[in-house]
């Protein structure tokens, strides 16, 4: 009988998690122009708050196979979204930016030790459809993106404040945990999963990855201090007109999951890349609010899936290691995140906002140079029928 890919109730709560993840994930950036006007924070340092997150992930890229070989994946799973949780709390009742900063930190290394851990499920769990898995995973992701833009807008329309949008999303954890007690996840031998080396071409995924999330998180963290400033509005506004983006990205990610079932994510992310570089072509010399959000959904098309797909490609380079593999990955495209709004901060800082966000098609250029290499140097990626 050929195989078929199935969503068994491990996977369903991996997404979901992922979802929750990702929405929590997508607040500092979406918070910056408040942050910025609430606590008077230059572009350096509100780009720390996405850098912080990136630096706790970095740390969870290295910490979360030793730790899943001492506790397990179960208790890692929950102790690491407990940590996401408590970092968010703290960033909703910060009044100084150490307090803001640090507490983004607390949510980056629970969420990195999140990320890495369902990633490793669901690639251990679906074999050679994992392409199809964290794809699907990305698109619940990419629905969260866009979730959290609508609850920022109806709080701000309420009158309640950026703040009860992400509190009110820690009610997901809990009810999921409670409704889930007994879900089993089984810890593959440390012998298989966290340790031993990963091959060259790996290694060069890797690059690709930290290209393309240094040129998504220029746009995540970023895109909405650029609208404000580009289109003339106010910091409520430009988060709203951030739809497009996520909306964008939604749109590229539920295309992808269906080309992901029968074609090579090599040939995906190489299409990601150009349909990136069109977006950022329109985009950066938007001056109103439409063509703002054209560009912005044109290039979350794009952006949409080269995380996805730059995953995907990497671990599939290193199919026996999942989470040796997941956990270097994740600390890679940490670095990526950390560097990114830190460079654009600077640069804008020195210069403006516009001329830092030429960094993203040089971001994308490097990564489709890379993608070239692995061409000739990977092995080619079997897509199960």
């Amino acid at each position: 009988m050929t195989p078929v890919f199935t969503r068994d109730r491990v996977t369903w709560v991996m997404y979901v998690v992922l979802g929750w993840f990702a929405y929590l994930q997508a607040a500092p950036g979406l918070v910056v122009p408040h942050l910025r006007d609430e606590l008077d924070l230059s572009y350096s340092t509100g780009g720390l708050h996405v850098a912080a997150f990136a630096a706790g992930s970095m740390a969870a890229g290295i910490l979360t196979a030793p730790l899943e070989t001492a506790v397990g994946r179960r208790l890692l799973l929950w102790t690491a979204a407990t940590l996401l949780g408590a970092g968010t709390v703290g960033l909703t009742a910060g009044t100084a930016a150490a307090v803001t900063i640090g507490s983004v930190l607390v949510m980056g290394l629970g969420g990195g030790l999140l990320i890495v851990t369902l990633q490793a499920v669901l690639s251990d769990q679906h074999g050679d459809f994992r392409t199809i898995a964290l794809t699907e995973a990305n698109v619940s992701a990419s629905v969260a993106y866009v979730v959290l833009i609508g609850a920022l807008s109806l709080t701000a329309a309420l009158g309640l404040g950026w703040r009860t949008a992400l509190l009110a999303s820690l009610a997901v954890p809990v009810l999921l945990w409670w409704r889930n007690r007994g879900l089993v996840l089984e810890t593959p031998p440390p012998s298989a999963t966290a340790t031993g080396r990963l091959p060259r071409a790996f290694w060069v995924a890797a690059g690709i990855l930290v290209c393309t999330t240094a040129a998504e998180w220029c746009i995540t963290g970023w895109g909405s201090s650029f609208v404000e400033e580009a289109v003339d509005v106010s910091a409520d506004r430009a988060v709203s007109l951030m739809i497009g983006y996520f909306g964008g990205v939604l749109v590229g990610r539920v295309v992808g999951s269906r080309l992901a079932r029968r074609t090579d994510p090599a040939r995906l992310l190489a299409a990601a890349l150009v349909v990136s570089t069109v977006g950022f072509v329109a985009l950066w010399p938007a001056t109103t609010a439409v063509q703002a959000v054209a560009g912005l959904a044109l290039i979350g098309l794009g952006i949409g899936n080269l995380f996805p797909m730059g995953m995907s490609l990497a671990v599939s380079l290193a199919p026996d290691r999942a989470v040796l593999a997941s956990g270097r990955a994740v600390t890679a495209t940490s670095f990526a995140v950390l560097l990114a709004p830190l460079t654009v901060g600077a640069v804008a800082d020195a210069t403006s906002l516009k001329t830092a966000m030429v960094a993203v098609p040089v971001f994308l250029a490097l990564a489709a140079a890379g993608l070239a290499v692995v061409a000739r140097v990977g092995t080619p990626v079997r897509i199960p029928s």
